[in-house]
């Protein structure tokens, strides 16, 4: 029997229908978005404005929830209670509460709840793992990461729904959209923190953050920039910083720090990487790295959703389980959380 697979969001999510066409194992069953001309793109599906209705109608076996963000948690708790395994983007959750919640529904219906996080499967994390892996850099003891994007151009919207640059809130019938409402800039952490803590085979217990530019714009709590210090059970350090109303374009950098070697990536447009390690001189290198192209041709949003959909037909444990998809994404919420309180440090829930 097929595997029964429902999609909500379709402005990424029409990826994620098509990729789910793709796998042999899957049926899609029906699509769901709040826009009539979004559920017009697939007339060969049931669609449904509302997201209950369709677990409710359909009763798939998987929901993938590619919604805005504001609404991952809620949706994702309706799918486990209605019987549906969950793949979810981040960010996934929006407080400790919200986690606790979602990982308890999961565990008491025994489905499997997996965070998107497609970053980890790609070429540049997945080449980094096998440098780790060979042991050039020694024992990790502390890494950094930096995703800064300039949201500024789409923040808002006019009366017709159109996309305006934040900078004409305040003017007659323009609106904050939900990436300036509903999006800290380390509520999206899991793209840098993912990778890390994977690499690291580590978790973050502790965090303080601090707010650069905090302001406010036409009635609306507006954080540009945030830095995060974190401590991990096994005693090493990341320092995350994340950008969205800030003028820099989109960028990435990438670091891991080792007792016998270090390793950077910095991506602008184009991956550059770096590594130096006491065997070679401990001098800094040039190091040669894909971005998403992966070694075996795959694509890794592909690989990614196939590997979600085996646990599920094989009743395994998916590869970003309950617990892991909370160690992503929830210390980058409980960072925002500190930036808010002057960076009070706070403890981070293991599950």
């Amino acid at each position: 029997m097929p595997i029964r697979c429902a999609v909500a969001g379709l402005n990424r999510g029409s990826k994620f229908v098509e990729m789910l066409r793709k796998n042999p194992h899957c049926e899609v069953v029906a699509v769901c978005d709040g826009r009539p001309e979004k559920l017009a793109q697939f007339p060969d599906l049931p669609g449904f404005a509302e997201f209950r209705q369709m677990l409710h109608e359909v009763t798939p076996d998987v929901a993938v929830i590619i919604t805005p963000g504001p609404a991952h948690a809620e949706q994702s708790l309706a799918a486990l209670e209605a019987g549906a395994n969950v793949l979810v983007e981040t960010p996934n959750v929006y407080s400790a509460r919200e986690a606790e919640a979602i990982v308890g529904a999961a565990r008491r219906k025994s489905l499997k709840y997996m965070l998107a996080e497609d970053y980890i499967y790609m070429g540049w994390c997945r080449e980094l793992a096998k440098i780790v892996e060979s042991g050039c850099l020694g024992t990790l003891i502390g890494a950094a990461g930096e995703y800064t994007h300039d949201c500024r151009g789409f923040s808002a919207a006019d009366e017709d729904g159109n996309v305006v640059p934040f900078s004409r809130l305040g003017e007659p019938g323009i609106t904050p959209l939900w990436r300036l409402t509903d999006l800290p800039p380390l509520a999206y952490s899991s793209h840098t923190l993912g990778p890390l803590l994977s690499l690291m085979d580590d978790r973050c217990v502790a965090v303080s953050g601090v707010c650069g530019g905090r302001r406010d714009v036409a009635g609306v709590d507006v954080f540009p920039l945030e830095t995060a210090v974190f401590r991990t059970q096994k005693g090493a350090t990341i320092n995350l910083t994340n950008g969205f109303i800030v003028g820099h374009p989109l960028g990435f950098f990438f670091a891991l720090y080792g007792t016998e070697g270090s390793v950077r990536i910095v991506n602008t447009g184009t991956p550059q990487g770096y590594i130096a390690t006491d065997a070679e001189g401990s001098r800094w290198r040039e190091l040669a790295l894909p971005w998403a192209d992966r070694t075996d041709g795959c694509d890794h949003v592909q690989v990614m959703v196939d590997e979600f959909i085996d646990s599920v037909r094989n009743d395994t444990a998916p590869p970003i389980d309950e617990a892991r998809s909370m160690d992503y994404c929830l210390p980058g919420v409980l960072a925002h959380e500190s930036a808010k309180h002057d960076g009070k440090k706070l403890e981070i829930p293991l599950f």
